[in-house]
C-alpha cells in the first residue's frame, strides 16, 4: 500500500468511526430531547460521512453497481489502522462542542441564540454555522448543494396532511395497544424506566394540551412568545397510575378532539404563522406539529414494546396478539 493510499484508508476508517459516534450520541440527545444538541452532532455525523466516502472513492471503491453488489457480497475487509482521534477534529467541532457541554453543564439543551443553523459542503464536508458562504470556501461546491441542519426543521419535515393523518390515528393505536391487557399489568411499571403503560398514556394527553396551546398562541396572536418552560415531564405522569385506563383515555379523546378542531382547515398560510420558542428560535405551526408528532410516536412505539413484554409474560390467547404494526410510519415530506 503506497503512503497516499494507507492515509486515504485512514481517513476513511476514522471518518467512518466517526460518523458511526456522531450518529449515536445524535439519537440519545433525541431520546433526552436535547434537540439542538442532536441537530449538531447529526451535522458532526454529516461531516465524517463525507469524508468517509471521498476517501472511499478515492481509494478505487467506488465502482459501478454491479461491481459494488460482488464487493459487497465478498465481504470488504479493511485493514486495522491507528486513526488517532475521530471526533471533535476540526475548530468549528469543537467550539459547536464546548458550547453544548455548557448547555449540558446547566442542564439543558442549547438556545437558539447559542447556535446557528448549521450547512455541511457534500462535496468536501466543510461545516459552516449560521449561513452558508456563495461557494464553500475549501472546494468551491455552490451553496446549493450543502445539506442543511436548520433549528425550523429539526423536528422533521412533514407537511399539514402527515402531521393531522397521525393525529387523527393517535387514539386507534393507543386503544389497539392496550386491548385484552388486564387493567392490573397496565398499571404495572415496566422496567427499563420505570414507568407503566397507563402513566404514557396520561403524559401523551397532557402533551396534547401543551401543544394546542402553543398551537392557539401561534395562530391567535402576532409572533408569540412561546412558554419556554419544559412540557410535563413524564415522570410527572405517575399519578396515572391508579386511574382506570378508561379515564385516561377519554382525557386524550377530549384534548385530541379539541386540538384536530383547532387544525382542521387551516390554510397553508396558517401552517406557516411563527412564534419565538427560546430553544428553537423563530419556528412556524408545521415545526410544532412534527414536534408533537415524534414525541407522540416515539411514545407509541414504546406503548408496543410494553405490550409486547406484558404479553410475553403471562399466559394468553394467540388472538391476543396483533397481526399488524399498530404504529405508522413517518413518511417526512409528505
Amino acid at each position: 500500500m503506497t503512503t497516499d493510499a494507507a492515509e486515504l484508508q485512514r481517513i476513511f476508517t476514522s471518518a467512518s468511526l466517526g460518523m458511526a459516534a456522531y450518529r449515536s450520541w445524535a439519537l440519545q440527545a433525541r431520546r433526552e430531547r436535547r434537540i439542538n444538541i442532536a441537530r449538531l452532532l447529526e451535522a458532526l455525523g454529516a461531516v465524517k460521512m463525507v469524508r468517509a466516502e471521498v476517501a472511499f472513492r478515492d481509494l478505487g471503491e467506488m465502482g459501478v453497481t454491479t461491481r459494488n453488489v460482488e464487493c459487497a457480497l465478498g465481504g470488504l475487509e479493511p485493514e486495522a489502522i491507528a486513526t488517532g482521534p475521530v471526533t471533535a477534529t476540526s475548530p468549528i467541532a469543537r467550539d459547536l462542542l464546548k458550547r453544548a457541554k455548557h448547555a449540558l453543564a446547566e442542564n439543558r439543551d442549547l438556545r437558539a441564540d447559542e447556535i446557528g443553523d448549521l450547512f455541511v459542503c457534500t462535496s468536501c464536508g466543510n461545516l459552516q454555522e449560521s449561513k452558508v458562504a456563495t461557494t464553500c470556501p475549501v472546494c468551491g461546491t455552490v451553496a446549493e448543494a450543502h445539506k442543511a441542519f436548520r433549528a425550523i426543521e429539526s423536528m422533521g419535515t412533514l407537511g399539514p396532511h402527515g402531521i393531522m393523518h397521525f393525529l387523527e390515528h393517535g387514539e386507534e393505536a393507543i386503544r389497539k395497544l392496550a386491548q385484552g391487557i388486564d387493567e392490573t399489568l397496565l398499571e404495572t411499571p415496566i422496567t427499563p424506566r420505570d414507568i407503566s403503560f397507563k402513566e404514557l398514556v396520561g403524559h401523551l394527553a397532557d402533551m396534547d394540551a401543551v401543544f394546542r396551546e402553543r398551537a392557539w398562541l401561534i395562530l391567535e396572536t402576532n409572533q408569540p412568545e412561546l412558554p419556554p418552560a419544559h412540557p410535563p415531564r413524564l415522570d410527572a405522569a405517575v399519578l396515572y397510575r391508579s386511574y382506570p385506563l378508561a379515564e385516561i383515555l377519554e382525557r386524550y379523546h377530549a384534548s385530541r378532539k379539541q386540538t384536530l378542531s383547532l387544525l382542521r382547515g387551516l390554510t397553508s398560510a396558517a401552517w406557516h404563522r411563527t412564534g419565538h420558542h427560546e430553544m428553537y428560535g423563530d419556528i412556524d405551526l408545521l415545526h410544532q406539529g412534527n414536534w408533537v408528532v415524534n414525541h407522540e410516536r416515539g411514545h407509541l412505539v414504546e406503548l408496543a414494546q410494553m405490550r409486547h413484554d406484558l404479553l410475553t409474560s403471562i399466559p394468553h390467547e394467540p388472538e391476543a396478539e396483533l397481526n399488524t404494526p399498530v404504529v405508522d410510519e413517518i413518511n417526512e415530506g409528505e
